[in-house]
């Protein structure tokens, strides 16, 4: 007789299975991603205790950046300076006019300290609107200087003692393009540089810089381009306006009266109100700054076409009408006013340009650009305050890449991603950035073939976190995505976030005695900005040495040049009001 079975406990088994649904559970949890998964028109979510949350979801590691302090940002400018003796020590300064340098500027440089304090109001002429202009009204020009005009000697350094975060990093492909850029510099001719930016360049702050040491080094004179009402004032010249004129930007908060796209080539225009009356824009140098920048020969009015008559007169007296059909064009004042001469470069005894106030009367036309006329090197600083710089793609195309042409830069310069760093969230949006800036560099390459190209990174950028400031979270991966965008489509690139000093290095700047970048830890101060331009211009003769010394010189039909797509024509690109041979 068989053994009764005893019976089976069962005690155990619901936490068996509570514990394998459990561990089922606690799986998917991990697999899921922490936002959800959406079948369908359904997102499916797990909920779990918080405290579950840093081991199912761990953050990735932070990155630890090392506390600056304002005596390393000092130690690592004097490195830089005593990187840049030791280089220039290696080679003799090259002057390829055989003539001595210059005397110092004796015109005091713009005060470091200096906010843009309010322009003066200036005196305001009547128009004149005899047939005829007696030469009784023009203004008399100054004497001529005793001097011979003089540039200062090229200190070209030796690129290899260079620091490698002052180093301009140039692709080959691009290689041609710089070189092209350098000889017309040593032939000291008329060479456009266009500096595109956000507000770090605001007020002609490092363009500034780079305009005087090049009008300087290779010759020049003249402010550049600048907006016919300007945002902010510029250290370049003075400006001022009476009338009913309204700005508009592409850039910023759009003017939803805005009905096209035909902002110019500074991505800006100005426009009256209303033109029963008549309206003025007057340029005049500013005494504190450099001496050549007031030096000019006439005016450049950059106008959108013309649909009712309108006359115009620079200092009271008439010089030309704009009649009703007339084209976009650039109405060279300096061909019909014969303001005062200016020399190329011209020392601390050259004249300088008077007042300058241009009238309309009529129909004013949109004026897009004010161009002071000088000689030799133009640096033309735009800045486009809260830009990403990938706004060129949305101007008319006819009409923007017409003005392109027709001032036919040598050098583009666009200084952007500071207005993206601080809204993007993750690297997937950084590279979405860095495909829409791309575009923007093929855009110039094909208006431009001939043309340089520079991007300049961001700066380093830093937000309050608890009691300390710290970089913005994808500050890095915006300045390597800019960086690769630039190599890969043909232009150089500019790390400023390396030339500060690296991640991290803001509030040291801000700290530093006196403060080189400003309490919201983004913008530098006048001073500062003065720095980063001297190391641009640095920077750009370490390159110009590589180019003496080291790269080939292959012959131009040897050249790869990029490949180029039709553009559409514009009546730009002869200027039909242009009779001087001007471009």
């Amino acid at each position: 007789m068989s053994a009764p079975v005893p019976p089976r406990d069962d005690r155990g088994k619901g936490a068996m299975a509570l514990s394998v649904v459990g561990c089922a559970v606690t799986l998917l949890a991990a697999l899921l991603p922490a936002e959800g998964l959406t079948l369908g028109d359904t997102v499916v979510r797990i909920s779990y205790p918080e405290g579950w949350r840093a081991w199912l979801h761990p953050d990735p590691p932070q990155i630890v950046i090392p506390r600056w302090k304002p005596e390393d940002v000092s130690d690592l400018l004097a490195l830089y300076d005593s990187g840049w003796t030791a280089a220039t020590a290696m080679e003799p300064a090259v002057d390829s006019l055989a003539v001595p340098a210059s005397a110092p500027d004796s015109a005091a440089a713009m005060d470091s300290t200096a906010t843009g304090a309010a322009v003066a109001a200036l005196a305001h002429g009547t128009a004149d609107t005899a047939a005829s202009i007696p030469e009784s009204v023009l203004p008399t020009a100054p004497p001529a200087p005793t001097a011979q005009p003089r540039r200062a000697a090229v200190q070209v350094p030796e690129a290899g003692a260079l620091p490698p975060a002052l180093r301009l990093s140039i692709p080959e492909s691009a290689q041609w393009a710089f070189g092209r850029l350098f000889a017309q510099l040593e032939q000291h001719g008329e060479v456009n540089v266009l500096h595109y930016g956000d507000s770090q360049i605001e007020g002609d702050r490092i363009s500034g810089i780079m305009r005087h040491s090049w009008q300087k080094r290779w010759g020049g004179s003249g402010p550049g381009l600048q907006a016919p009402v300007p945002l902010v004032q510029s250290f370049a010249l003075r400006q001022s306006h009476t009338g009913p004129w309204k700005r508009h930007t592409r850039y910023g908060r759009r003017d939803t009266t805005d009905t096209d796209d035909r902002y110019g080539l500074m991505a800006c225009y100005a426009e009256l109100t209303d033109t029963s009356s008549t309206a003025c824009l007057t340029v005049a140098p500013e005494p504190r700054n450099h001496r050549q920048f007031g030096q000019w020969q006439g005016l450049r009015l950059w106008h959108d076409s013309v649909a009712a008559d309108c006359a115009v007169a620079v200092n009271g007296v008439a010089v030309d009408t704009l009649r009703a059909g007339t084209s976009a064009s650039a109405l060279n004042l300096g061909a019909a006013w014969n303001g005062p001469s200016t020399s190329l470069n011209a020392d601390a005894r050259s004249p300088v340009s008077v007042a300058t106030e241009v009238c309309f009367q009529g129909g004013v036309p949109r004026i897009f650009a004010v161009e002071p006329k000088g000689r030799g090197v133009q640096w033309h600083g735009v800045p486009m305050r809260g830009s990403s710089g990938t706004l060129f793609r949305k101007l008319d195309r006819p009409h923007f890449t017409g003005q392109l042409q027709a001032l036919g830069p040598e050098l583009v310069i666009l200084q952007y991603g500071g207005n993206v760093v601080p809204h993007c969230k993750d690297l997937a949006q950084a590279e979405r950035f860095g495909g829409w800036f791309g575009s923007q560099i093929r855009l110039f390459q094909r208006v431009l073939p001939d043309a340089a190209i520079l991007v300049i990174g961001p700066s380093d950028m830093s937000e309050k976190s608890g009691p300390r400031w710290t970089s913005f979270p994808q500050l890095a991966a915006v300045r390597d995505v800019l960086k690769r965008t630039a190599l890969e489509n043909g232009a150089g690139y500019w790390d400023l976030l390396e030339v500060m000093g690296g991640l991290g290095s803001m509030p040291a700047w801000v700290d530093s005695e006196p403060p080189l970048a400003g309490p919201d830890h983004v913008h530098f101060t006048p001073l500062g900005a003065k720095r980063v331009g001297t190391l641009l211009d640095r920077s750009f003769l370490g390159c110009y040495s590589e180019w003496k010394q080291d790269w080939a010189q292959p012959a131009p039909s040897a050249m790869p040049k990029r490949t180029t797509s039709p553009v559409v024509p514009s009546a730009l690109r002869a200027p039909v009001l242009e009779t001087d041979g001007l471009r």
